[in-house]
């Protein structure tokens, strides 16, 4: 590989991470409120983040009583969630792209953190509906079975994929971009260890409040993991009006060939 050619990959990449920074930016920004907006919403209306730890004979009843209200803020965190997969692919250029050590691995764990908990999500406005008119339209041992049914549903696609698979995934994405962007330039250092402080925090609390039932952890850990959120969505700002540049990738020798 000539020089030449080398500095021509350089500049293409430098145009192509230039024209992606406004849409990263906003994405990080629409993330994050979609999350703050669902969170505050279910919290009023449902009881969440409580809720989740409730057997179906008082889930699916408190469902019911605010259907709307809460399908509405299920679809904006299952929103949040989606945003924060091509959020992980755009950041990957940011941070210096795969030419950079670990950043393809980084990548890889936000798009999944990003998957499993839109699976997670995905069961209150699907699912959950069916499950509490099936509730409230039916008595005794029916009821018992519908309750049942839920309090599966709830371990499985909650407890296992959105709440294991998906804190875990997302939080060593968090981890490792905010290691990452330590060395892009244009995000203040101080500002970048506060989100890696804070990743570092609620990553083992929320996955361990579940995995231990260390039922202390799990509001801790939440409270951290909303004020990331709001580091997240001044990132997007810090992204969108600033000049940001990528690392610099790996020396690579130049060569005749």
């Amino acid at each position: 590989m000539t020089t030449s050619t080398i500095d021509r990959t350089a500049v293409a990449t430098a145009t192509d991470t230039a024209r992606r920074r406004p849409v990263t930016g906003l994405l990080l920004i629409a993330a994050a409120l979609l999350a703050g907006v669902g969170a505050a919403w279910l919290s009023s209306a449902f009881g969440w983040p409580d809720i989740l730890d409730a057997p179906g004979t008082k889930a699916l009843p408190s469902f019911l009583a605010a259907e709307s209200a809460v399908r509405t803020a299920f679809y904006l965190l299952l929103l949040s969630s989606l945003l924060l997969i091509p959020v992980a692919i755009y950041l990957e250029q940011l941070v210096g792209g795969p030419a950079r050590p670990g950043v393809r691995v980084v990548t890889a764990f936000g798009v999944l953190g990003g998957f499993a908990q839109i699976l997670g999500w995905v069961r209150w406005p699907v699912t959950v509906p069916h499950l509490a008119d099936a509730y409230a339209s039916s008595d005794g041992t029916t009821r018992e079975a519908i309750s049942a049914s839920y309090d599966v549903l709830n371990r499985y696609a909650g407890g296992a994929l959105g709440e294991h698979l998906g804190w875990l995934f997302q939080g060593l994405w968090a981890v490792g971009i905010a290691i990452l962007l330590l060395q892009v330039a244009g995000i203040p250092r101080w500002f970048t260890i506060i989100g890696l402080a804070l990743s570092v925090l609620w990553l083992p609390m929320l996955w361990g409040s579940g995995l231990f039932a260390a039922e202390w952890l799990a509001p801790v850990g939440s409270t951290i993991s909303a004020v990331w959120y709001l580091w997240l969505l001044a990132l997007g700002t810090v992204v969108l009006i600033r000049k940001v540049a990528p690392a610099p990738a790996p020396a690579v020798s130049a060569q005749r060939g």
